[in-house]
């Protein structure tokens, strides 16, 4: 008889270790079921981040800034925080381009002269006859003959754009100045401009207005808003200026001479720095 109770507490021990076993076993499948999970999140997560990292230029919202112009409603995109590339060649020409249409759509009897001698070295073809009969003394529409002494004109270009191989758009504004000094805007315009550069030969004395051979073929200016109705009279001349009798003429601009036959004269798609 006393040795049941010896097998009884003999099998309760051995059931104890077994469900102890369990434990552990469940104990330690569980803490590596948690690690596994862990290092999967882990390597989700940095997954995650490389895609972040990947996509969030695709994510970033750009500003744009757009420019209105007040008189022609002509909308223009603007980057005022990048860098605006361009070529040596390009910034010459745009150079070229703004400083033809500044002298031949400015009027100021003080420098008329040497505007004139200016636009005629730069213009060739049409361009050149156009410019050359618009200046003449008795044509009731030049400049000689609306303004005279009595006010000037200046030309303030806006913005020049390249519209193809040789051929580019200039838009400027135009103000008036009566003999008061009194401004006014008189109208937006563009000039749609084709344009060469050419090695003609040409005196010293004009190579250095135009050193590298630009010339202007056509030009044609169409107006984008026109100037307001009212208008302010220009004061008369005084009587006491001797010259008030004296008729206004300029003498002709030289021209570049024809280039010689072969290649001398042939057109280059820019200057050559």
């Amino acid at each position: 008889m006393s040795g049941q109770p010896d097998d009884k507490r003999e099998a309760y021990y051995q059931r104890a270790d077994a469900w102890a076993r369990d434990i552990e076993h469940q104990r330690r499948r569980l803490i590596r079921n948690a690690w596994l999970i862990a290092a999967a999140a882990t390597v989700i997560a940095i997954a995650e981040a490389i895609a972040l990292i990947v996509l969030a230029p695709l994510k970033t919202v750009v500003p744009y800034t757009i420019l209105v112009d007040r008189h022609t409603g002509f909308v223009q995109s603007v980057d005022p925080l990048g860098t605006k590339r361009i070529t040596g060649d390009a910034a010459l020409t745009e150079s070229f381009l703004a400083q033809y249409v500044t002298a031949r759509e400015s009027f100021d009897l003080d420098t008329v002269q040497a505007d004139y001698r200016k636009v005629g070295l730069w213009s060739a073809d049409r361009a050149r006859s156009d410019y050359v009969a618009a200046m003449q003394g008795n044509n009731p529409d030049s400049p000689l003959q609306r303004y005279g002494r009595n006010a000037s004109i200046e030309a303030r270009v806006k913005s020049v754009s390249s519209l193809g191989p040789h051929l580019a758009m200039v838009r400027f504004d135009t103000v008036q100045r009566d003999a008061g000094g009194r401004a006014r805007f008189t109208g937006a315009w563009s000039a749609i401009i084709r344009h060469r550069y050419t090695s003609a030969t040409m005196p010293v004395a004009d190579r250095f207005i135009n050193p590298l051979g630009f010339q202007v073929l056509r030009y044609r200016r169409t107006a984008e808003a026109l100037p307001p109705a009212e208008t302010l009279p220009i004061a008369p001349p005084p009587a006491a200026d001797p010259r008030g009798s004296q008729p206004l003429t300029v003498p002709a601009p030289p021209a570049i001479a024809p280039p010689p036959s072969g290649t001398a004269g042939e057109d280059r798609s820019g200057p050559e720095l």
